[in-house]
């Protein structure tokens, strides 16, 4: 083994008082020069910056350098205030404090008044528009705004306001109610939903009329163009519930958002009189789609999925640029009016009202999702199908006891909601049912197949299987007149 060698132990001597204030002084002096010189190399250099300008012919005029309509300002306000600062902060009192701030809030107001941001227009931007007066140009942009103002609204009251004699629903379970509820204010926010329901009533003569128009060109060779049909639409809101429900697992309120749009898009194109009319072809009804998916998830989601991954899911049929092109198309279109209410609102407050249960409300849910695929439910302003649906559901949930209007349709719905009798529900009630009842008959496509395997789940409430089970109510409730 080798032998160990050691080494000899180095004291190093502690430092003293007197070399640490010598160490200190020698830093604070060194600080010194280095700023000395660094403020001197910026004078130097800003003197032959000046004298550059002068030598191109640059006009100064009271500290503002200006060339090809771009405005350069020194900022010798800025220098003020640095210098004001650096000496207020030997003496922290309070009236130099107060001062302080006044110099600082009328320095930045100067500065504020004194910017003026010209700038030379670019030669791609450059156009007969912009070479137009300044007057004239605001007039023009007003008149562009003015196509996309709101109209203003008369809020009819549906449902009246909370009163000692109307009180307030209450709480069994003695739990605090979710603020997401807004109880303050909800008695104004459904009137509007009621109002803004009116506004934007759709129509399903749109797509009733399949025939087929044939067309004859030059040379005598007939051409068959193309009209969108109820089987188009279905197809396409099928694979629009795919999207949201299997591959992006997106919410309930962008689908019905989704499908709203879609639906008042092609309805103003194909009723409309101008060119619109035949811009909905089978090449861009996809595109269609697509746009609308893209915006109902802007509106509603967090984040909404990347335009490449939609382009994906087209198989490449589209470019990132078309569907932007197509988004803004839509917006323009619609008059930027996305506030349409959809029937799931009208389901939460229904259910809320009615002190429903779990299952209560699941089968509102699939039965709501269900009216989406069907035409006719179009037709259907969205607070009634989410009424029909509250109303099936009930009389589904208890066979052995009597389906009477009152049981099925309470007190506290008749009050708050425009449908008071059977007579203003009866309608509703026959189409959703007998679109429940179609498929199962078997007698629907397969894109039913999509929402009834989701409703299948047990945090559903399986919601699917019980109106499979009650099947015999449904059929009577599709087929028996419920006018009194």
């Amino acid at each position: 083994m080798r032998p160990s060698i050691k080494h000899p132990t180095v004291l190093m001597p502690r430092p003293t008082k007197a070399s640490l204030a010598r160490q200190s002084k020698i830093r604070s002096s060194m600080l010194v020069s280095t700023t000395n010189t660094t403020l001197k190399s910026i004078q130097n250099e800003q003197i032959k910056s000046e004298n550059d300008l002068r030598t191109v012919g640059l006009t100064k005029r009271t500290g503002i350098i200006s060339k090809n309509n771009v405005v350069f300002k020194r900022r010798r306000s800025l220098n003020k205030l640095a210098v004001i600062i650096s000496s207020s902060s030997l003496d922290n009192s309070t009236t130099d404090g107060e001062t302080l701030k006044q110099v600082i809030v009328a320095s930045l107001t100067e500065n504020v008044k004194k910017m003026d941001l010209i700038g030379s227009d670019n030669k791609e931007n450059c156009s007969a528009k912009s070479m137009l007066p300044l007057p004239i140009r605001q007039k023009t942009v007003n008149l562009v705004l003015d196509n996309y103002l709101a109209e203003p609204i008369n809020i009819e009251q549906i449902e009246p306001p909370y009163t000692n004699e109307i009180s307030k629903p209450d709480n069994d379970d003695d739990d605090p109610i979710d603020p997401s509820y807004a109880m303050d204010y909800i008695i104004d926010i459904m009137n509007l939903l009621y109002t803004l329901e009116k506004k934007h009533p759709l129509c399903s003569s749109f797509l009733t009329n399949p025939s087929l128009t044939i067309t004859t060109i030059a040379n005598g060779s007939a051409i068959r163009s193309w009209k969108l049909t109820a089987k188009h639409r279905l197809i396409v809101v099928g694979w629009i519930i795919q999207l949201f429900y299997s591959r992006f697992h997106l919410s309930q309120d962008a689908l019905h958002i989704c499908i709203g749009l879609l639906d008042r898009f092609l309805h103003h194109c194909v009723t409309a009189t101008n060119g619109d009319k035949g811009f909905v072809t089978q090449k861009n009804l996809q595109l269609i789609a697509v746009a609308t998916f893209l915006i109902a998830a802007k509106v509603e989601e967090t984040h909404h999925p990347p335009v490449d991954e939609l382009v994906y899911v087209t198989d490449h049929a589209y470019t990132s640029d078309q569907v932007k092109r197509m988004e803004k198309k839509i917006l323009h279109e619609l008059h930027f009016e996305l506030n349409r209410p959809t029937s799931l609102q009208f389901l939460r407050r229904f259910s809320f009202i009615s002190s429903c249960s779990d299952e209560q409300h699941a089968i509102g849910k699939f039965l709501i999702d269900m009216a989406l695929l069907d035409v006719s439910c179009i037709d259907l302003s969205p607070s009634l199908v989410a009424a029909s649906a509250t109303y099936i559901a009930r009389y589904i949930l208890n066979p052995n006891q009597p389906s009477t209007f009152e049981h099925c349709w309470p007190y506290d719905l008749q009050l708050r909601s425009p449908y008071k009798t059977l007579q203003s529900l009866s309608n509703g009630i026959r189409i959703l049912a007998q679109c429940i009842d179609n498929y199962l008959s078997g007698n629907s496509s397969k894109e039913y197949e999509i929402l009834v395997k989701r409703y299948e789940h047990e945090q559903l409430s399986k919601a699917s299987l019980y109106c499979t089970q009650q099947r015999t109510l449904i059929h009577q409730l599709a087929n028996e007149s419920l006018e009194k």
